[in-house]
């Protein structure tokens, strides 16, 4: 694990945000430090997706601040975020299904100003990491089973040479050998490239075993914090999330 930092790459502070008169955000404070992994789980609904895409702007903040690398971005539009090199896999990946592996991948070195050389380099890596997608670079997004889909999400995502990686429920759907596939390469991408990531998902066992640190969110607050391994052997957790939960 990388040794902490002196200020977190991205700090949110009593984060608020609504669609309409329903408040999905009620004041969430959440850290993440250079080099860490860090798990957000919660049921559905409890808020995570939306801390994500208000991240991204889209809904914006009704109160409180996100700060990335000591800059207050809470205000900036989507696009200059991703300027700043904050990638996000989506839930449901939202590939480009009539588009090839390739131009997919494409679109993500389009949203910031890569070198040709940084481009080709990104493609390397996505290759590495996964490389069913070089064996299907002609093939249309939409043709790709599920597992190739989540694979050339994140690809996508890498090929903007993130500082931040988020990733909204990637293992969703996926068969447990292609969802530990996944897990492996994000465990690659931080050891190896000393990537920042943020993961979603209700897959706590997966999600907590893989993490640095994590948090528990319910109703749009966070609960719980702590290591991994803390939250694994918390009893609530295990009767939540784990026993009564999706299992690994």
């Amino acid at each position: 694990m990388t040794a902490p930092s002196a200020q977190p790459l991205l700090a949110i502070q009593a984060l608020r945000a609504a669609y309409g008169k329903i408040e999905a955000l009620k004041g969430v404070d959440l850290e993440i430090n250079p080099g860490e992994i860090v798990a957000l789980i919660g049921a559905n609904g409890a808020g995570k997706s939306t801390l994500m895409m208000t991240i991204f702007g889209k809904p914006r903040a009704r109160a409180g601040q996100i700060l990335f690398d000591g800059r207050d971005i809470t205000d900036v539009p989507t696009h200059e975020i991703a300027r700043l090199r904050i990638a996000q896999s989506p839930e449901g990946r939202r590939i480009f299904p009539r588009m090839t592996v390739a131009e997919n991948l494409q679109m993500g070195a389009d949203a910031t100003d890569s070198s040709e050389a940084e481009r080709a380099a990104g493609l390397d890596r996505v290759f590495t990491l996964f490389p069913r997608l070089k064996e299907r670079m002609t093939q249309r997004g939409g043709t790709l089973s599920g597992g190739e889909q989540q694979m050339l999400a994140i690809g996508r995502a890498l090929m903007s040479r993130p500082r931040l990686l988020m990733l909204d429920e990637p293992s969703l759907g996926l068969a447990p050998l292609i969802a530990r596939q996944i897990f492996d390469a994000i465990r690659t991408l931080n050891r190896q490239d000393g990537l920042t990531v943020l993961i979603v998902e209700q897959n706590a066992n997966h999600a907590l075993r893989l993490a640095h640190r994590g948090y528990v969110m319910v109703n749009g607050l966070i609960t719980l914090q702590g290591t991994g391994t803390e939250l694994l052997q918390r009893p609530e957790i295990r009767s939540a999330y784990l026993e009564g939960g999706r299992r690994a």
